[in-house]
Parts: C-alpha cells; structure tokens; sequence
C-alpha cells in the first residue's frame, strides 16, 4: 500500500492527523513517485519513502564483501516512541544502506534529520529491515537524500547521486516532515534510548553504552579531534575522528556505543557515532535543565 502526495498550496500543519490527511489527497495527480509511510510496509518489496532518523552507526567497511554500508533507525508521523511506546524497537524501520564507494553511504549530522530514499527494499525478518543498495552493478540499486532539520532549506546537505531532483512534491513532503519533526521531538519521551547512561557511571562494563552530554570545547589533535564533554553528574575528554568537526562547542550530543579508554578518556567502539540533540528538542531542554541545576548548585 502506498500513501499518496501532499496536495499542492495546502497549508502544511504540525498535527500528525492532519499530515496524515494531506498525504492521502489528490489521488489522481500526475506524480512521479509514490511515496509510503512506515506503517503502509507490510508486504516484502521496493519502497520510495521519507523517514526520520532517530539513531544512525557510523559507515564502516565490511571486511567480508569490502564494501562500505551503515544503519539508520528511523521513524516516521505513523511508527515512533509515542504512537508506540510498547512494542516500539519491533516496529522501528532499520534501514541499510551499502555501497563498494564510500562517497556513497551517508554520514548524519542531526537526530531528526529527514532522509529520502528511492527504491529501498523492505524485507522484514526478526526486525523490519529495508536495504538500500546504490552500487552501479546492483539490480536494486537506489538513492538516498538529506535534509537537515537545522536549517529550512529545500536543499539536502547530502545525496548519494549529484543528479537529484527536488519536485514540487518533495518541497511538500519536506516542509511536512520538518514541522512534524519539530512537533514530536518537542514533546516528552520522543526520544527514549535503552542504553542511555551518565557520565559518572562511564567506567561500567560493556560496550554498548550510549550517553548524553555537552561539548564545553573542542581541540584538534593530529588526524583526530578531542570533544571535552560533561553532564549533570561528571566531565571527560571524547577521543574521535576529524569527521565530527562539524560538532560545535554548546551542542548537546548523543554518544552511541563507546567505551572507556582511561578513566578520563572515552573512544567510540565499531559501530559508534556521535549525534547532534536538536535544540528545540524536549530532550535538549531537560538535559539542559538539568545540567544548569547542576552547575549553579556547585557555585
């Protein structure tokens, strides 16, 4: 099943509801893509769809197949945290891009940032996997867009193909997927990870740690950058890649999967990546909050 385009010139509202209803009118306009909502995905086959990303590793290289891939959770106006708060981790799309060139897998700046994908395949196995495949060999060769929620430009920040096309129904699904973002993100529990701990607790076993925390500065080491971080509970240095320079000092950013180099240092494990915490986010402010009680209680 697919869901159908946003009427042209129609006033694009924050209510999921109503973004629901815009995406089912003008059933017999002339589209070039068919675009489906997560929920439509029942049947195993080729997709087009916008989605949302909620949590995304870093691209690395598969020492098997020598190609390069990566893979992004994301959520859309009809599966995410508060429409299902229970069965939430089964319903999450998993998609997986891969690709013998690198120039071609996607490196995320921002939780919320919308993605575009174009003849994703959906298979759904224990979890409800798409691939995406944009190497020129392959038969299920796709493409991907991004666009940044930082920003309310039409324009993405990354494509996997330079000979993108925006049409004019990829300008309203865009505008109406940011202000649906901005809508859901505000609220409480939009953004639940399970394996979110603080900082005092860093030195606990395991790999799979994921934190929240401030970048108070950032030093350029060599090939590498040095976030110094902290939050309500403690402060340390975040040893990684030069990649994240786009990180700025006062960002709130979600660390996924590190480890603890020394009692004082951090690195991020194999399938690591840092985000960047939206700032009209509820997340953002209560972190926020949190960490300025913290800070004026040591006054």
């Amino acid at each position: 099943m697919e869901s159908k385009k946003i009427q042209k010139g129609k006033k694009i509202s924050s209510a999921p509801e109503d973004l629901y209803k815009l995406q089912e009118e003008n059933l017999n306009h002339s589209i070039k893509y068919k675009y489906s909502i997560f929920s439509d995905l029942i049947e195993q086959g080729e997709y087009n769809f916008y989605g949302v990303v909620y949590d995304s590793s870093f691209p690395l290289e598969e020492t098997t197949t020598g190609k390069y891939s990566c893979t992004i959770k994301l959520i859309d106006q009809s599966i995410n945290c508060l429409t299902n708060p229970n069965d939430f981790n089964d319903n999450i799309i998993y998609l997986t891009i891969k690709s013998s060139d690198k120039e071609n897998i996607p490196y995320i700046h921002n939780i919320g940032d919308v993605v575009r994908i174009h003849h994703g395949f959906y298979s759904p196995k224990k979890k409800r996997n798409i691939y995406l495949n944009v190497s020129k060999d392959s038969k299920l060769n796709g493409s991907w867009c991004l666009f940044s929620i930082n920003n309310n430009t039409l324009e993405p920040y990354a494509c996997s193909n330079k000979k993108y096309t925006i049409e004019e129904q990829d300008k309203e699904n865009i505008e109406a997927y940011k202000t649906w973002v901005k809508s859901y993100l505000g609220k409480n529990k939009s953004l639940v990870y399970s394996y979110q701990i603080k900082l005092e607790e860093r030195n606990e076993e395991g790999n799979d740690k994921d934190l929240l925390a401030q970048v108070v500065k950032k030093v350029e080491l060599g090939d590498q950058i040095v976030l110094f971080i902290q939050d309500d509970t403690d402060g340390c240095e975040l040893h990684t890649y030069k990649y994240y320079n786009f990180i700025k000092e006062n960002d709130i950013i979600r660390v996924r999967a590190y480890k603890t180099f020394d009692n004082s240092s951090l690195i991020l494990n194999e399938f690591g990546n840092i985000l960047i915490v939206p700032q009209f986010s509820a997340c953002y402010k209560e972190f926020y909050d949190k960490l300025a009680k913290k800070l004026k209680q040591l006054k």
